[in-house]
């Protein structure tokens, strides 16, 4: 930017900083004793010229110019008196200008004239020559004096310049005109000077104050920032340095710039890293000057904080960077900890139990000779969900401590994850040292304790691996004390079992299930059979019920009551029930129209998908009409969440979907569920029927739930008819829909049971006695 740019950019009080306008305004009032000097040497001037002439005019002018100044000054006074309303206030500092501009101008345009009426009116050559003076001195002074604004420079030049001139003009005098013509260039000079002074002291004030704010920027940055900050030249005095470095040198308020550092007091530290107990930090940074090489260590003050000291050499002196790292270091340990220990009972976690087994008990790769003890507590998820969190974690903490107390000191405990704890024992592999041991467990954690004013009886249930029997690896070794542990509760709760061979076969046969039973969809190997409902009134088949069944390549025909459990453990039975679901939807629209099929649906289900949502995607897609499709549930699913299943199935209603409750009686029953429930049929399981003739009681109960169900408007059926003589109790004593069982046909493949439902088979192979021909005749279309 060219200077004149610069100017004119600045030469307006709009476009200047308002620190600068603020002090250029501040500047035109500042000399008052100029003003006063002027107005009095035009009195002066005044008075002798009047001596000489005895011209009363120049009296009167000089009073009026007196009188303006003692003006000038008065205002100058209020200015002065009203400085802390006016400044960084742009609209008064322009009130002040354009006043400071009316008077002076008014001043300098009396002082013009009285020149003018000098050089025209008057022949005397003294007071021309003081006259012709006092104007050059005056313009001096506006050169002088109010350079710093334009707009004052110029109207003050204009007052005092044409007056002046028109009177050199018009004084009849030819060498006075000529005189005229060479004031024109130093007019003009007087203009450039006042133009280019303002000009570099605008530039110089600005740089000054743009220097000041970065400088105050810098300064406040230096001295706001979390590190401490220190720049030491060759003479070992410091040139820069900020609050926080004088704070985590320990040396508190004292000014270090331009301090040596042999001069400074304080700075003794502590030993931490690699610095010395005892020494200064002044003797440390003594010794970087000195070496000239980057450095880094850590330091502790006497009140422990931890600071990081760093240091870079530069090529005359160094700098130094201070950092308080004790919040750092603090979060570094907890984090150590956390990552090592649980952060409720304080025992090792996981992780760090594992870490401590292989650096402690393992060599050459073999554990040492140990027992394993996986610890699971018993009800304790009832406690917690009753009793809340809080209660939940004193007692963890308060079970830890109690098993810590059962423990030598060679001993490793861990919080495994919940209400698990694993004990591991060195040296202990006598099973019946062991069993006692896991006995005293038991009894220690079983014992009455009382929590937040309720009284808590806990049990354990504790699975043992030993090793080097079972395994010489903690991982291995960790694991079949699971499985033991999980072998312990199938027996009972609060008590233990070891690990065995036998149990290790079981579970990798169970494992094998598991993975063999997710590719069997894809592989083909399940099959759908149906088992007929015969209606008893009608003496036919209305609704089929799909049972899966699997033909493993290897193992054969599996039990359903093997593999549908697995399925449910491993979150399979969703994949599975939808695989039914839609299998036997197709299969139902090759079946007469007046046939439904039943499909059931595990309360797994019901708890990992949105059963509702599945069924009518999946009748969507068959198009099979919803009142073909009979829903089974059971029991378990409104034990678990009464008002979700009610919700669901009241959703599968409105579709048009015919809902039936499975194996009623066996669980535990509420015949609330009649009424609550938007059920079409109950279905009465086969224990009811097994003992018909021998137990009055199971008679009176099928009775009971027969009626109570059809006071309802809901169909009845029952479950596993076998023989003629059972049938036929039913119909005598008891009113019942429809009947199921091996007396009518068992599950048959779709084809079979497609054949038999479009009167291309008979439901019996041969008639093969009077009992199966009763039978047959139920089912005759």
């Amino acid at each position: 930017m060219s200077f004149h740019h610069r100017l004119k950019k600045t030469d307006s009080g709009k476009k200047l900083p308002l620190e600068i306008y603020t002090s250029a305004v501040e500047a035109l009032y500042a000399d008052q004793k100029v003003i006063l000097f002027s107005a009095a040497s035009v009195m002066y001037a005044a008075s002798i010229i009047f001596y000489r002439t005895d011209d009363f005019t120049h009296l009167f002018f000089s009073l009026l110019i007196w009188l303006v100044g003692i003006k000038r000054i008065w205002d100058a006074r209020i200015f002065t008196g009203d400085w802390c309303d006016t400044k960084n206030n742009r609209s008064k500092l322009k009130i002040w200008e354009r006043h400071y501009l009316r008077w002076g101008s008014f001043n300098f345009f009396l002082l013009g004239f009285w020149c003018f009426y000098v050089l025209v009116f008057s022949s005397d050559d003294f007071a021309v020559l003081m006259t012709i003076s006092l104007v050059l001195a005056n313009l001096i002074g506006i050169l002088g004096r109010n350079f710093a604004s334009e707009r004052v420079v110029n109207s003050q030049l204009f007052c005092i310049v044409v007056p002046f001139v028109a009177g050199l003009f018009f004084a009849g005098d030819l060498y006075k005109a000529l005189f005229c013509a060479l004031l024109v260039p130093f007019f003009y000079s007087i203009k450039t000077m006042s133009d280019k002074l303002r000009g570099i002291l605008t530039s110089s004030t600005v740089s000054a104050h743009e220097n000041e704010v970065i400088a105050g920027r810098f300064d406040a940055a230096l001295n706001n920032i979390s590190h401490g900050i220190a720049m030491i030249n060759d003479s070992q005095q410091f040139v820069v340095v900020n609050d926080k470095f004088a704070d985590l040198v320990g040396v508190g308020d004292q000014n270090l710039i331009e301090q040596k550092i042999e001069n400074i007091s304080g700075g003794e530290i502590l030993q931490y890293g690699v610095a010395s107990a005892g020494k200064n930090i002044f003797v440390e940074i003594e010794k970087c000057l000195q070496d000239g090489q980057t450095r880094r260590y850590s330091y502790i003050l006497k009140d422990k904080r931890i600071i990081e000291y760093n240091y870079y050499p530069m090529k005359e002196g160094g700098v130094i960077l201070l950092e308080d790292i004790s919040l750092r270091v603090a979060s570094e340990v907890e984090i150590s900890i956390l990552a090592k220990y649980d952060p409720l009972t304080h025992l090792p976690n996981r992780r760090f139990f594992m870490e401590e087994i292989r650096r402690r008990f393992v060599s050459n790769g073999n554990l040492e000779p140990c027992s394993l003890y996986f610890v699971d507590l018993d009800k304790f998820k009832m406690i917690n969900d009753s009793l809340g969190h809080t209660t939940g974690d004193k007692l963890l903490n308060t079970i830890s401590i109690r098993l810590k107390s059962l423990l030598n000191p060679e001993s490793q405990i861990c919080r495994f994850g919940g209400d698990e704890f694993v004990i591991l024992v060195p040296k202990l592999i006598d099973r019946e040292k062991c069993g006692k041991f896991a006995e005293s467990l038991i009894t220690e954690i079983s014992k009455p304790l009382l929590l937040d004013g309720h009284q808590i009886i806990v049990g354990a249930t504790i699975g043992i691996s030993l090793c080097p029997d079972d395994a010489n690896d903690p991982n291995h070794l960790l694991k079949y004390s699971d499985a033991s542990l999980y072998q312990a509760k199938t027996v009972g709760r609060g008590t233990y079992a070891f690990y065995s061979e036998e149990l290790g076969q079981s579970i990798r046969n169970k494992r094998q299930i598991e993975l063999d039973l997710r590719n069997a969809i894809d592989r083909g190997q399940f099959q759908i059979n149906y088992q007929p409902l015969v209606n008893l009134a009608e003496n036919k088949i209305y609704t089929c019920e799909a049972l899966l069944r699997w033909n493993h390549p290897e193992r054969g025909w599996v039990s359903p009551g093997k593999f549908i459990p697995i399925a449910e453990e491993i979150g399979f039975i969703t994949n599975l029930g939808e695989y039914v679901l839609e299998n036997a939807a197709l299969q139902c629209l090759k079946w007469p129209s007046h046939i439904r099929v039943a499909v059931n649906v595990s309360s797994i289900q019901f708890r990992q998908s949105d059963v509702g949502e599945v069924v009518s995607r999946i009748l969507k897609k068959t198009g099979l009409e919803p009142n073909r499709l009979e829903v089974e549930v059971t029991e378990s699913c409104m034990l678990e969440d009464v008002d979700s299943t009610n919700e669901m199935l009241t959703k599968l209603s409105r579709l048009g979907v015919r809902i039936s409750l499975d194996d009623f009686g066996t669980g535990f029953s509420s015949l609330s569920y009649l009424h609550t429930l938007p059920l079409d049929k109950v279905k009465i399981d086969r224990s009811f029927i097994e003992n018909i003739h021998s137990d009055d009681k199971s008679l009176v109960l099928l009775e009971g739930i027969s009626n109570l169900s059809h006071s309802l408007g809901l169909k009845v059926v029952v479950e596993g008819i076998e023989t003629v003589d059972q049938l036929s109790l039913l119909q005598e004593r008891i009113h019942v829909d429809e009947v199921q069982g091996f007396l009518f046909g068992k599950a048959l493949p779709a084809k079979s049971l497609t054949n038999l439902l479009n009167g291309k088979d008979s439901l019996f192979a041969a008639e093969r006695s009077e009992n199966e021909k009763i039978a047959k005749k139920a089912v005759n279309a």
